[in-house]
Order: C-alpha cells, then structure tokens, then sequence
C-alpha cells in the first residue's frame, strides 16, 4: 500500500488531542443533600468500572475516526503486480472524432491501446467522445492519472491549449511523450450579440494558437442573422451552411451615481469628462446622476457608484469608487480590500488624468463586457509546445515493474460514516 500524499499522514498527530481531553475531562459529582445515611446501600465498583470502560470506547472511537480522515487525506492506493500494455496513446476527444487521425492506429497490436485525454482517461469509445467539452481538459490532473497506468510508453496526442496548464507541474514515474498538433487555422467563432433599441452588435472571436481577438460589427436581421422565436438567441448562419446559436443581451444604458463634495468639484468635472468619451467609445449611453454628499439620504442601486467626498461612503453600493488620499501608492486608482471596491488615491488633475490612465480604469471598474470574455476565455485556442508540457520526471531506479493501483477512499468513507454513527450512539448512551 502506498499513500498519493503522504505529508498528511503528520496528522496523526492530533490523536493526542482525544487522548489529552480524556484524561482531563472528569466530571465534577454532584452533591445531594440528605437527611440521614442510613438507609443508603453501598454502590457496587462493578457500576463505576462501566462507566469507565464506556468512556474508553469512547477513546478509541474518536481515535479511530481521527485516523481514518487522516488516511483519506492521504489517499491511500493498494498496488498490485499486473501485465503492463508495452505502449498507450492518449488522444484528444476531438482527435478520436476524426476519422482520417484515427486510420494511423488502424493496425494497433494487442498489446497497445488507445484512451482518451479527459478525466478518468477511458479507453476509446465512441460514447465517450461527446461527455465533455474537450477544450476544458485540465493537462497536469490528466497526466497525474496518467502515472497510475499499467503501461511501459504513454504518447499523448494534444492541442496544447495553453489554458489547459494549471497549478503545478507534477511529478511523474512515466516519461510521457508530448505531441502538440499544431494549427495555422484562424477560427472565428461567434460568441453573443448585444442589441440596443433596433442596433444589433455582433461579437466574434478570431482564434489561433498563437492569439486570441475579438472583434465586433453591425448587423441586420435576415437570412445570415436570424432571431429564435423566444427572442432571447440569435441563429447565425455560417459560409459552410452550419447554425450557431447565440446569446442574445438588451442592452441597457449603463448608470452611475457620483456622489461629490463641493472641495472635490473639480474632480468631479475629469470623472464626468471620461465617462462622456468612455459613452462615445462604447456606443452605448451612460446615466450620471451627481448630488453633493450633504444631499444623499440613501444608496440607489446603480452599476457604479462613484464617492468623491472626505465622508464615509455608504455600504450598500454593488460597485464603488471611493476618493481615498495615499501618498504611498503610485497609481491613480487602485484595487480595494474586494472585488466590488476601488480608491482613488489623489486629487484628479489634468496630468494624473493622462499618465494615470483614468479613462481606461473607468473602463475596467465598469466591465461592461464580461459576458464577451467569459465565452472568450472558453473558446481560447492559444497552445503551448512539447516542452511546456513536459512533466517533472523521476525514474523509479528500484523497480522497472508497474504496479495497477487502487484507491482505497471509498471504503474509508463508508467505515468513517459507521464510526461516525457508532460514536454518537456510545455518547449519547453515555450521558444517560
């Protein structure tokens, strides 16, 4: 038996913790007051060794349950000696679709298999290749689960996505051979359309492996763009005769409550300037609505909520910028204590404004396009090579035989739930 993270076997220690409190705890007797002894028998020692062998039980009740969530930690696995494949390939789901890439394997020896990169690495099957979105694999958890194959080779056919390299590299036994199917292709994708009284914008993005744009045009309804019947999607038609379905967004103007002091006007004037030409830039309108901080009896729920005042900013804003002096920081505005907070650190002039970069941080506190980038960040391309891929290898000099390992969790958890159960059962017949 081997353990896949044994550093948090060190929790075993904390088997001293039932043990200390055991020994600790004593209960405190209770004194009754009576009138005469008597007619009062002698309690046997019988009744007193029970109750302490009930509470040892006990002990090693809670002590076992602390080992078990230990070992679980520790995701124990048995090993056995099995008959290893001399060689396995690992294909992208999208590879395993194309017939062409496939016709390589055509004369795969019986001792040489085929699975597919995505979890649990099943072997090739047809009713595998549509359960998940292949462009969502996650490289170093796959080539984890790789180490655990009973195999001599493992080559893996990839699209590289630069996305799909998270956390750290790991460590594996298997040297794993990386190739990286490269594409020159430009593929435009359509992501969503915004639309704006009767303007429609239509958001595309151009991907390649080696860059990720978006670009957006004006469009009319007709036999290219066509609204579904619910009207909420947009049915486009590409060159090849393929329908895409899109999101369709109303989009509404966006508003901002900016809440000033008569000492602060002036910046008042540049924010209100900015977000002028940030509504030029955007085609889209943007509400201001300014009152003097003496004047705000309570928050109105806008989009951003801009605080330009000595005074403490009301709490109830979704999105803040307050007008918060530091002489440390560098930069105009900078990032609050959450994701909804941001400071203004001086007073606004027209040299700050500039060098600053006050307009393009209204711009990013706003994120007017967060949908765009969220179906960006999916349909991303962009690959890395052979090498960025490469897992830390460590050659295992003591045996060259694979060992078939199985994780022992799901057993622990149902003997941890028993414990669990038993335990109660011991301590509430304790108290009684």
């Amino acid at each position: 038996m081997s353990f896949a993270q044994p550093s948090y076997l060190w929790a075993l220690l904390g088997l001293l913790v039932p043990i200390a409190i055991h020994l600790w705890s004593k209960k405190e007797a209770k004194t009754i007051k009576i009138g005469s002894v008597q007619l009062l028998s002698e309690s046997k020692s019988r009744q007193s060794s029970s109750i302490q062998l009930n509470e040892w039980w006990l002990l090693l009740l809670r002590m076992a349950i602390i080992s078990l969530i230990t070992l679980v930690m520790a995701k124990p696995q048995w090993q056995s000696k099995v008959n290893n494949s001399k060689l396995t390939y690992i294909v992208e789901p999208e590879f395993a679709k194309n017939e062409k890439f496939m016709a390589r394997f055509n004369d795969l020896q019986a001792d040489q298999e085929i699975r597919l990169l995505q979890s649990g690495l099943p072997i090739n099957n047809i009713e595998y290749t549509n359960s998940e979105d292949f462009r969502s694999a996650d490289y170093w958890s796959l080539a984890s689960e790789m180490d655990a194959l009973q195999t001599d080779s493992i080559i893996v056919f990839s699209n590289g996505y630069a996305k799909g390299l998270k956390g750290a590299r790991p460590e594996t036994n298997h040297d794993i051979n990386w190739i990286v199917l490269d594409s020159t292709q430009i593929v435009e994708m359509p992501l969503l359309a915004y639309q704006k009284e009767k303007n429609i914008i239509l958001f595309t993005a151009n991907n390649s492996p080696v860059a990720s744009k978006i670009a957006t045009k004006n469009i009319e309804l007709g036999d290219v763009y066509q609204l579904t019947s619910n009207g909420d999607s947009l049915q486009v038609l590409s060159s090849n005769s393929n329908s895409t379905k899109i999101p369709l967004i109303q989009q509404p103007a966006l508003e901002v409550s900016l809440i000033y002091a008569d000492s602060l006007s002036a910046d008042k004037r540049y924010i209100t300037a900015a977000l002028a030409a940030l509504s030029t830039y955007l085609n889209r309108e943007i509400k201001v609505e300014s009152s003097l901080d003496n004047e705000v009896l309570k928050n109105k729920e806008s989009d951003l909520t801009i605080w330009l005042s000595t005074k403490p900013a009301l709490v109830s804003a979704r999105k803040k910028l307050v007008f918060k002096n530091d002489t440390i920081s560098n930069a105009l505005i900078i990032k609050g204590e959450d994701e909804n907070t941001f400071y203004i650190t001086e007073r606004i002039t027209t040299e700050n404004a500039v060098s600053g970069r006050l307009t393009e941080n209204l711009l990013s506190i706003l994120d007017v396009n967060k949908e765009v980038k969220e179906l960006q960040a999916k349909a991303d391309i962009r690959s890395v090579t052979e090498a960025d891929l490469k897992t830390n290898f460590i050659e295992n000099k003591a045996s060259k035989t694979h060992k078939a390992s199985w994780s022992l969790n799901p057993y622990l958890w149902v003997v941890l739930l028993v414990l669990l159960i038993v335990e109660r059962f011991v301590a509430y017949k304790r108290t009684q």
